[in-house]
């Protein structure tokens, strides 16, 4: 078949690498994984991986040495991470065909074997079939033993064995970040895999489904279908220990602070502890979605306009990013507009009066008497009951506060 012009534009590039010609004079090299995917989904591709058949780590190690520099990382040592000389973008995964074999719990529960596997065996051990697909290097060959091409161009996601999700559970939380960025059907026989092993997503540490949720955010996923899903897979009752409400629209495109925020509405947890304990997420984030949760805690009892806005000027002190999350109400989305625009203080640096100036014009030290004043100060400022970005208008106002 006619491959993308994507990777054969690549294929001519690895061609040209004299590094890659060593590697093929020792086995025989593919490129595999989501940089094939993203080719034929006419996606930008990121990096690069390579699986060298019929050699081994050693050897490829011995061989790409005089050309960079080489690493071994992750599991067992299973992947050579290469930087060739000169090279500016990401570096190569290099590794030999293996299966991961389990024997225990948790992410570290595998042990690595590659005596006597190939390219297909190697293919086997991925998670999905889209995932599945390798090219030969040096000829083009496709090698898609699993269909994923044509599921790819159907938009199926589907799990290569059936023993993918027991295997390592984290791959479910994978399924839906795949189905969420690619709009993805997940085929029926998957769907009732990923449901009958959610449970075992209680073995997955919560950094690393924060990481698998973060890959929904940072790629432009579909945030209402990644919720549905963590419903429909029954990864809800593994995160909260029962079913989470279920919003049927509105929440496709939530930014971090809302999803977060939104999750732990949906599982009746409290959503910034949720982040903390369970998911072991960002600390500025869950510094984020906690302001966001006392925001909407406090909302009902804003009835004066004036303590809505000094409410909100105080939060957003606390936490400027909170300004921009989308699951704020019309009414906040208004004010922290006229912020923007300037009808309205952003944050103090914008009122031209200062501590100092209160303590100076009122002949007061330090203490509570100057935390009053200062509230006040903003809080007409927030009113616009004095011009608050006029330094001379500020100062004969401040006066008029003690004299």
């Amino acid at each position: 078949m006619n491959l993308p012009k994507k990777i054969n534009d690549i294929l001519d590039f690895l061609r040209d690498q004299e590094w890659i010609q060593m590697l093929n004079s020792i086995g025989d090299t593919y490129m595999v994984g989501g940089c094939v995917r993203d080719a034929f989904r006419g996606e930008k591709i990121k990096d690069i991986d390579l699986i060298v058949e019929g050699t081994t780590m050693d050897a490829i190690m011995d061989e790409l040495r005089p050309y960079g520099r080489v690493d071994q990382v992750g599991e067992s040592f299973a992947v050579i991470k290469f930087r060739p000389k000169g090279h500016t973008g990401e570096d190569f995964d290099i590794a030999v065909p293996r299966v991961d074999r389990k024997v225990g719990t948790g992410h570290k529960g595998f042990v690595v074997e590659t005596e006597g596997i190939d390219i297909f065996g190697d293919l086997q051990r991925r998670d999905f079939t889209i995932n599945a697909i390798a090219v030969k290097v040096d000829n083009g060959r496709l090698v898609d033993p699993y269909n994923g091409l044509h599921d790819i161009k159907v938009g199926f996601l589907k799990a290569v064995d059936p023993r993918a999700f027991v295997d390592d559970p984290l791959r479910i939380l994978r399924g839906i970040q795949f189905a969420a960025r690619f709009g993805y059907e997940i085929s029926p026989g998957t769907m009732k895999l990923m449901r009958d092993n959610s449970h075992l997503i209680k073995e997955i540490s919560g950094e690393r489904i924060f990481e698998e949720l973060m890959k929904v955010l940072n790629k432009s996923g579909n945030t209402q279908l990644a919720l549905d899903l963590l419903h429909q897979t029954d990864v809800d009752i593994a995160l909260f220990d029962k079913k989470m409400l279920k919003y049927d629209n509105g929440l496709d495109h939530l930014d971090p602070i809302s999803f977060f925020y939104v999750l732990g509405l949906l599982g009746d947890v409290e959503p910034e502890v949720f982040l903390k304990k369970r998911l072991r997420g960002d600390k500025k984030l869950e510094k984020n979605v906690k302001v966001l949760n006392q925001i909407f805690s406090l909302l009902p009892k804003m009835i004066e306009d004036e303590d809505l806005k000094y409410m909100l000027f105080k939060a957003f002190s606390v936490a400027p990013e909170v300004r921009d999350a989308v699951i704020l109400p019309d009414s906040v989305d208004d004010i922290v507009l006229d912020m923007r625009m300037g009808k309205l203080p952003l944050d103090e640096e914008d009122i031209m009066i200062t501590g100092e100036d209160i303590k100076s014009i009122g002949n007061i030290g330090e203490g509570p008497e100057v935390g009053l004043v200062k509230e006040r100060v903003i809080r007409d400022a927030l009113m616009n009951r004095y011009k608050w970005n006029d330094r001379q208008n500020s100062l004969k106002y401040l006066s008029g506060l003690f004299y």
